[in-house]
């Protein structure tokens, strides 16, 4: 019985919520120190501000200077905030730095908005400070007709009393389209002449970035808090996800050790969750599989060798009354017999299955040429008609035990005659890749279904339901080939040639 605690899901369930505790501290903390930082903040307030200030530091500028020198002074402050500046007069004359003019529908909306007047609790034009009026320094020298423009940081210390009236927020703020660009807009006092009060202007401010440089919000903070979170989760997530996955791998590999047959893996992960429950029921799955197998592959083996004398006996016996019998009888003894033959060729291949299932570890290996034991085997074999190609290289040296490896390459022939004997010759080779040698024996026959091909080394399993002992065998001859090559530390596979044949590819350690 697994504890409530010690879960993997409790154990997810509770990063998570420390995760989301975490986070929202984060958040919480930061906001803490920057309080008047919001959604708002960021679309309103610093716009407000940066166009107030912008907008002061401009109308005092252009009020210090004649009309036709406006642009010069909107191209400078273009220059100076990485925004493009323009100026909208009630009378719809526009002013515009180096970048050009405003599309029309900004003009048209900035008129209407001159011409709605003042919002409620801002100050009208006509209460609006006139410098000229109280005499200041700085304003039109008539002898000259020029103006005397008045440093930005004597003015930010000390404004002009007219430009306190400055509105908090934009009038204006809109999108347009080809270009896309963004646009905000705020009301400024313009002396236009020296006889009357100040009157409105609208100030645009305009940028294809949502951003405008920022000039209408800063990002950094926001994207400095993102990335702050999105750190903490990934520190926070990895070991976890790491725990998790980690030991799934380990078990997955040892699962595909399992289901070749290696049936000695052994998973050491000393957890009490569910990671820990799943390696302990792989563990005993295995050693009740180990045992299970073993002790079908030693039955096999004792049957088969008890099962080998009296056959022989009865072979002899057969063999004795056949020569003493005549006609239908010895015939019929003859069809016992063949009988008795099949018999006792399935019990030898039971006996050689088991034999090599069992010794497998004790079993030592010794550097073997290549060549010339396939040489030797094909000799052994006897085929008969079939011609068979040795095409490994006389210098190529595998790691095997020589009896093993004669067996196997002896039921690859085998198989390759019963199955394909009629359609080609045989092509033994071997290639060198790194510290490995691979051994192919391919043939020319029409090869086996796709779907039956991870199934061709298991046990009495045959492709064909025609396969009878006519024509083909008990289906261990790929079988014991493979506990043979397993034994050598190798491995076998199976494929279909192109475009026709069947290939069977033995991998060995190099012999050096």
């Amino acid at each position: 019985m697994i504890k409530p605690f010690s879960s993997l899901f409790t154990k997810i369930l509770a990063w998570f919520f420390l995760n989301l505790i975490l986070s929202t501290a984060l958040v919480t903390l930061f906001f803490s120190f920057q309080p008047q930082i919001n959604f708002y903040t960021i679309f309103g307030q610093q716009i407000s501000q940066r166009l107030r200030s912008a907008g002061m530091l401009i109308s005092h500028d252009l009020n210090n200077t004649l009309q036709k020198n406006w642009h010069q002074i909107l191209t400078r402050h273009q220059e100076t905030q990485q925004v493009n500046f323009a100026l909208v007069l009630a009378d719809g004359s526009c002013f515009s730095a180096s970048s050009g003019k405003p599309p029309k529908e900004v003009i048209v909306n900035a008129r209407e908005i001159l011409a709605m007047g003042p919002p409620p609790g801002e100050a009208p034009p006509s209460v609006f400070f006139n410098p000229l009026r109280r005499g200041q320094k700085h304003g039109i020298d008539h002898k000259n007709d020029n103006f005397s423009p008045r440093p930005h940081t004597a003015m930010e210390k000390n404004p002009p009393p007219y430009l306190d009236s400055l509105p908090a927020k934009p009038h204006l703020i809109m999108k347009t389209q080809n270009p896309k660009r963004y646009w905000t807009g705020i009301k400024i006092p313009l002396l236009l002449d020296t006889s009357s009060h100040p009157k409105p202007g609208l100030l645009l401010v305009s940028s294809d970035s949502i951003t405008g440089n920022g000039f209408f919000f800063d990002p950094l903070p926001w994207m400095m808090v993102a990335g702050a979170v999105l750190l903490i989760s990934v520190l926070l997530w990895i070991p976890m996800v790491r725990n998790i996955t980690k030991p799934l791998g380990r078990m997955t590999l040892a699962a595909e050790e399992i289901a070749k047959g290696h049936f000695d893996v052994t998973i050491h992960e000393p957890r009490t969750d569910e990671i820990g429950r799943l390696a302990k029921a792989i563990n005993h799955m295995t050693s009740r599989l180990s045992a299970f197998v073993t002790g079908q592959r030693r039955f096999l083996g004792d049957v088969s060798h008890e099962l080998g004398s009296p056959i022989s006996r009865i072979q002899m016996g057969l063999a004795i009354l056949e020569q003493r019998t005549t006609g239908e009888n010895q015939i019929r003894v003859k069809d016992v017999l063949e009988d008795v033959d099949h018999l006792g060729q399935l019990v030898n291949e039971l006996l050689a299955f088991s034999r090599a299932e069992i010794n497998k570890k004790s079993i030592p290996l010794d550097i073997v040429n290549l060549h010339p034991l396939i040489e030797e085997t094909i000799k052994r074999e006897n085929i008969g008609t079939l011609t068979i190609f040795n095409e490994i290289a006389p210098d190529i040296r595998v790691k095997a035990a020589p009896e093993l490896l004669t067996r196997a390459v002896a039921n690859l022939i085998r198989n390759a005659a019963k199955y394909a004997g009629n359609t080609g010759p045989v092509h033994i080779s071997a290639e060198k890749q790194k510290d490995k040698i691979t051994l192919i024996v391919r043939d020319s026959g029409p090869g086996v279904p796709e779907t039956m091909l991870d199934q061709l080394f298991e046990p009495f399993f045959r492709p064909e339901a025609s396969r009878n002992r006519d024509y083909g065998g008990v289906g261990l001859g790929l079988a014991i080939v493979k506990t043979c090559i397993e034994t050598c530390q190798g491995t076998v596979c199976a494929c279909n040639g192109k475009p026709n044949g069947f290939i069977v590819t033995v991998t060995l350690k190099t012999g050096l």
